[in-house]
């Protein structure tokens, strides 16, 4: 699965000569730095594969909660919902998995009541599961399949809603890198990002290449030295030759290859002409690591594997944090793989040879009361609180690099002034596509208004413990509402699976 899953942009530059160009994070095609004199809006993505400790139910068609009490799987769930606030009321009161970020509680929306009508509506089951989640999550598109041997996979028919305004946003406010991704790797099933129909992108997985490929010509002198021009004029030269490669490459394919080599050739050639551009700022520290493999990366000196996601996925948080502050972007995502966390307090708690989203998708059907694995209930909960914590660590960890003074701008931080969204393919165990996590930071320049939980449950005026539940809203409206916080007026985003068209109601 993994060669398939590279068997795009990166596996077909090997197929051209093997010209060594690091293209996974050269998004860009417009460019000049951040000057400062205007409010300028960043949105952000950080997507947690494999959802999180919920008590949603699995109702074909009528998604509820349930309580561990009485419930459609006789007891055997552990009916606990960890992501949801532990009380209602005009101030957002934070629950386990998000107590860490406090400090930004007013600037935070939590927002419950939003299906991913994508998956669901395309969905033979009416849930989603793990694929069509996956391809629609972050596009609410239309998806196509294919099957390989005994393996389906999916492919979205439309961009997703970050690259969409990195594109809006470059023609607005031009960056170097019109968008970088970075992929914290491990287990899960497919990208959820795309750059248009059947083109999936995907995050470096590797810190050493994403630090060279985003501040290898970012300095902090004010003036660049003789190195970086040297440095530039090889890469001029080396983008000409892969240019000259791709045009000699044109005549010898199909159609439909045709037009992706086309927008390549576009890709490359605005690439081109933004190698010269010269960026004076602090970079983070360059990466310190060994790495073998697709992001297989560890200390120096340290056995192979060890802390590999707690040591790059802070690492890459920075990244993320230098590169908005140094205007080098203005649309970032950090993507997290459904992985273990052995370093955190609980450990390893119970055994899994799948891997965490497994764990949650099959243990959490058996630890309840009348379960299999009733025993593990505990040591369940404290493992995957723990690690659904270290993922929001990473959250937690931008949100304070963005919102410090030091970078202020105006009367607002960086923060203030950008949307942050959280996010993953479903909500918890029985891996369907309705109500998903929907976490939201900063207020796009003062577009929304934040501190708030709302709720877009019919049934949510019966309080926080209701377990009915039905929705109309759709992360259709939710992605339109953010395009029309960042200064868009579309009517619509996304295929024409949504209850209804425009905006979530009461958020801009």
């Amino acid at each position: 699965m993994r060669d398939l899953k590279h068997s795009g942009r990166r596996a077909f530059l090997r197929g051209l000569g093997g010209v060594g160009i690091g293209l996974p994070l050269l998004e860009y095609t417009h460019g000049r730095a951040w000057a400062g004199a205007q409010t300028t809006l960043r949105f952000l993505t950080v997507f947690d594969h494999g959802g999180t400790v919920s008590n949603q139910a699995a109702n074909i068609g009528t998604p509820a909660r349930f309580n561990g009490q009485a419930n459609i799987y006789n007891d055997t769930h552990h009916g606990v919902d960890l992501w949801r606030p532990l009380a209602l009321g005009p101030t957002l009161q934070l629950g386990p998995i998000h107590e860490q970020l406090e400090p930004w509680r007013s600037k935070l929306l939590l927002l419950e009541g939003i299906d991913n009508l994508a998956a669901v509506e395309q969905d033979p089951y009416g849930r989603g599961d793990h694929g069509i989640s996956n391809v629609t999550a972050m596009t609410a598109a239309d998806m196509v399949s294919e099957t390989v041997g005994e393996d389906t996979f999916y492919r979205a028919q439309g961009p997703s809603i970050d690259q969409v305004i990195a594109d809006r946003l470059a023609a607005r406010q031009p960056a170097l890198f019109d968008r970088i991704h970075l992929l914290v790797a491990g287990h899960e099933y497919g990208t959820p990002f795309f750059r248009g129909a059947s083109e999936p992108v995907e995050g470096e997985p590797n810190p050493i290449a994403a630090w060279m490929t985003l501040f290898s010509g970012v300095d902090p002198n004010p003036e660049p030295s003789q190195e970086f021009l040297l440095q530039q004029a090889r890469r001029g030269s080396t983008l000409d030759s892969v240019i000259g490669q791709f045009e000699r490459f044109k005549g010898r394919v199909s159609a439909r290859d045709l037009q992706a080599i086309e927008a390549h050739l576009d890709h490359l050639r605005a690439l081109e002409q933004e190698v010269g551009q010269y960026v004076a700022c602090t970079p983070p520290p360059q990466a310190t690591l060994e790495c073998s493999g697709y992001g297989s990366c560890y200390p120096r000196g340290s056995a192979e594997g060890v802390a590999m996601g707690d040591v790059v996925g802070p690492m890459f948080a920075d990244m993320i944090i230098a590169a908005i502050r140094c205007g080098l972007t203005n649309v970032a995502v950090l993507e997290i793989a459904d992985i273990l966390t052995p370093w955190t307090p609980a450990g390893l708690q119970v055994e899994s040879g799948f891997g965490i989203g497994h764990s949650l998708g099959h243990y959490a059907m058996d630890v309840g009361k009348s379960g299999v694995n009733e025993a593990l209930r505990d040591a369940w909960l404290a493992e995957m609180l723990d690690n659904r914590r270290w993922r929001m660590g990473l959250f937690a960890r931008i949100l304070a690099g963005l919102d410090d003074p030091t970078f202020a701008e105006g009367d607002r931080t960086i923060l203030d002034n950008s949307l942050l969204y959280y996010t993953s393919e479903f909500r918890g165990a029985n891996h369907i596509a309705s109500n998903v996590m929907a976490l939201l930071a900063g207020s796009a320049g003062g577009s929304l208004e934040t501190g708030k939980f709302i709720d877009y449950n019919k049934y949510a005026d019966q309080g926080v413990a209701t377990f009915d539940y039905e929705s109309k809203e759709s992360i259709h409206n939710l992605y339109t509402t953010f395009l029309h916080a960042l200064g868009e007026n579309d009517a619509h985003f996304g295929n024409a699976n949504a209850r209804h068209e425009g905006p979530l109601p009461g958020l801009v």
